[in-house]
């Protein structure tokens, strides 16, 4: 069995519709077991998103090009290697400093850049892999540089044909490079043959034939032609017109369909209106890859009359042509480039020169009069596809060449991944969590069909497997009391190791609720702040439900005892927890104030009149948050308390994150928004609650530690977490 880490995908856009090769080439990865993080440089606001693209756009690491995480990403790297960073972003400007604009834009990328080293190191990410030569290898060589991840990058076409600034030192630098087609190859070898040397791999793009039926063409109506390309010039889309005139005008009946969007389509459009096309040549507009299968279907051939264009820029190997062959129709193409290597002249469809619209109206005609012709055509084409451009043999040769790459992964956790998955075919680890009390880690589980997303947990703290076992146990129990397809929950338990004192979970739905408020708590957008609001309340009512479910399930949670004891070892621990937080020099005058609180507190307040399941570590980075639904992880040291310890301790550890001067209106959201959820209508007991959050105050402040003088960051975070000990909400 394989075990793989993560592999960083860099790309330029995402999601963009004409990328449909990287979008399944990452899918494909993940089913062999490969986890992909997705790492667009720019998010694009398309019109038309393919579905598929969907869930990889809510996955995919996006960052602005500054901001104050990415500055001090900056100022630490400088800080820790201050000669490796200085060369690193010196070879690079003087690499770029011959093309102003390629200069333009790696200044831009710069600071993020540093900032992604970071990111991708900690994460774990055991290679880097880019799509295109340009500014993606760019980024992947700065990352590499900063952090010694080994890194590759894929060659498509324009990053080779016309912009190459600072190429021949990403080679070098580059564990290998990726080449769609042996056109490529060659033409590296030609301009760089010092640097390529053993580096450069022929590795096809490919599609998956089984996406495209086996249907032949509708017998009756007018025969369609089929173009899908972007209004580029490099697509030779007046060509095209200039065929379709002629066939029109030699009496051919037809339709001819493009999809696609670009530049061009005003001048196309004049271009249609000028031939008198418009009753036989459609601009359709970009479309949905599943809309594309369709139009596929319905056609009789397709055509894509390539050139090369005025700056250099042609075709690779067209991914739209293998669709076309994958789905049986026969086509036509220009001579040029890496078409050939697609394409057998004669056999699996045919080749013209570019730019000669009379052959290409000649090829069409032919094959629309021998419906014979086309149907062989289209069976070599579906064949051809199949033995040389199949997506799945394609990318487990890319994974051959990153696993031999990529950095070995360490006896002890291999041993683990081994005994965690049984019978799967290849396990890759997303990320590993070191926690003093367990290790996690996040993995992707392949049986060769379809990827599986689970997380083993290894419990450290004796007594270890009964730690393990009593986690499992309470899963399997909320699993079932909130049920398997409810839209809150926990993760589904898989297995429970005990001499590994071990357990393994599906992974969550969503993304942690911590990542969401930080990256919405600066957002102005109305929309994300009320998602993030409704979020909040959400996590409330989950709270709600789970102490519902566990209110003395004295079977699976520890006994606390009765109520009255569960506050007493309430006090007893806050008062613990304000002689360490004095001790850490907390102010006298606060240490004063909350030692009178909590005493007045204690003996004012009752006790509730029952316990319930307290999870103990219940704050937003352990609350997982997607459309609807919230699950919550880390159930290792639940017990039983009192009903209002998890939500204070929530809310402790949410009033941080938007603390500010500027977001006190946010604050004062979430916070009504969470005791909505939580409360669902019964009345908040004041004492108990102001109690709660202070003892939970000084439980996190504890944990702090560190004298109150330390960095800005932990100065500010510690004089929040005094005034909520303080303060509370009634």
């Amino acid at each position: 069995m394989k075990t793989r880490r993560t592999v960083a995908v860099l790309l330029s856009r995402f999601p963009l519709v004409t990328e449909t090769f990287i979008l399944r080439e990452v899918e494909e990865m993940e089913r062999q077991g490969q986890p992909v993080l997705l790492v667009p440089l720019l998010r694009e606001e398309p019109r038309v998103v393919h579905r598929e693209a969907e869930p990889w756009v809510r996955r995919a690491l996006y960052t602005p090009f500054l901001s104050p995480a990415i500055a001090a990403a900056n100022l630490r790297a400088l800080r820790r290697h201050p000669r490796r960073y200085a060369g690193l972003v010196g070879r690079v400007l003087r690499g770029t400093a011959p093309s102003a604009g390629f200069l333009a834009r790696t200044l831009a990328l710069l600071p993020k850049s540093v900032y992604l080293a970071e990111r991708l190191h900690e994460a774990g990410v055991g290679h880097v892999h880019a799509h295109f030569a340009t500014h993606p290898a760019l980024v992947a060589h700065i990352v590499s540089g900063l952090t010694g991840v080994p890194y590759s990058f894929t060659v498509h076409a324009h990053d080779l044909f016309v912009r190459r600034t600072f190429l021949e030192e990403k080679i070098r630098s580059a564990r290998f490079v990726r080449v769609i087609s042996r056109f490529n190859r060659d033409l590296l070898a030609r301009l760089y043959p010092d640097a390529v040397q053993d580096k450069v791999h022929v590795i096809h793009a490919g599609v998956d034939p089984d996406d495209y039926g086996a249907s032949s063409p509708e017998a009756s109506g007018v025969p369609r032609l089929l173009c899908v390309a972007a209004l580029k010039p490099y697509k030779g889309l007046p060509v095209l017109l200039e065929a379709c005139r002629r066939l029109r005008d030699e009496g051919v009946a037809f339709r001819c369909d493009i999809v696609g969007d670009g530049p061009l389509r005003r001048h196309l459009e004049r271009e249609i209106a000028a031939r008198h096309l418009a009753s036989l040549v459609h601009l359709l507009g970009p479309r949905r890859q599943d809309e594309v299968t369709q139009l596929l279907s319905r056609a009789s051939l397709v055509v894509l009359p390539s050139v090369v264009a005025a700056d250099g820029q042609t075709e690779g190997i067209p991914v739209s042509l293998m669709e076309a062959m994958a789905a049986r129709r026969p086509v036509v193409a220009s001579r040029l480039s890496g078409i050939p290597e697609l394409i057998d002249d004669d056999e699996s469809g045919w080749l013209v020169p570019p730019n000669d619209a009379a052959a290409l109206a000649t090829a069409v005609r032919r094959l629309l009069q021998d419906p014979e012709l086309a149907r062989r055509m289209g069976a070599r084409g579906r064949a051809k596809v199949q033995s040389d451009f199949r997506l799945e043999d394609c990318v487990a040769d890319l994974l051959t060449r990153i696993d031999a790459e990529s950095e070995p992964m360490s006896p002890g956790l291999r041993g683990r991944l081994l005994a965690s998955a049984p019978g799967a075919c290849a396990v890759g680890v997303r990320r590993v969590h070191e926690r003093p009390e367990s290790s996690v880690a996040e993995l992707l589980v392949s049986d060769g069909r379809r990827p599986r997303h689970l997380v083993l947990k290894v419990q450290r703290c004796p007594p270890a497997a009964e730690s393990a076992r009593h986690e499992f146990e309470l899963l399997e129990l909320l699993h079932d009391r909130f049920g398997p397809h409810a839209p809150y929950g926990v993760p589904r338990p898989v297995r429970f190791d005990e001499a590994g004192a071990a357990l393994v979970m599906e992974r969550c739905r969503g993304r942690p609720l911590d990542d969401v408020v930080r990256e919405t708590r600066g957002s102005r957008d109305p929309a994300a702040r009320a998602a993030l609001v409704s979020a909040v309340e959400r996590a409330g009512r989950w709270l709600r439900l789970f102490q519902q479910h566990t209110a003395r399930e004295a079977d699976v949670l520890p006994s606390g005892g009765p109520a009255s004891s569960a506050l007493a070892v309430l006090l007893s621990r806050a008062r613990r927890d304000l002689e360490t937080v004095s001790a850490a020099g907390a102010p006298g005058s606060f240490v004063r104030a909350a030692r009178q609180r909590v005493d007045r507190l204690g003996q004012a307040v009752a006790p509730p009149a029952h316990l319930v399941g307290h999870h103990a570590d219940f704050w937003p980075g352990n609350v997982y948050v997607d459309e609807g639904s919230v699950e919550v992880i880390d159930f290792e040291g639940c017990r039983e308390g009192l009903p209002y310890e998890d939500a204070a301790y929530f809310l402790v550890q949410l009033r941080p994150f938007v603390a500010y001067p500027t977001m006190r209106g946010l604050l004062g959201r979430l916070e009504r928004a969470f005791l909505e959820g939580y409360l669902d209508g019964r009345t908040l007991d004041a004492g108990m609650w102001r109690l709660c959050c202070t003892a939970k105050a000084l439980q996190v402040l504890a944990q702090t530690g560190g004298p109150p003088a330390g960095r800005l960051r932990s100065w500010w975070r510690r004089r929040t977490l005094q005034a909520a000990a303080l303060e509370g909400r009634e």
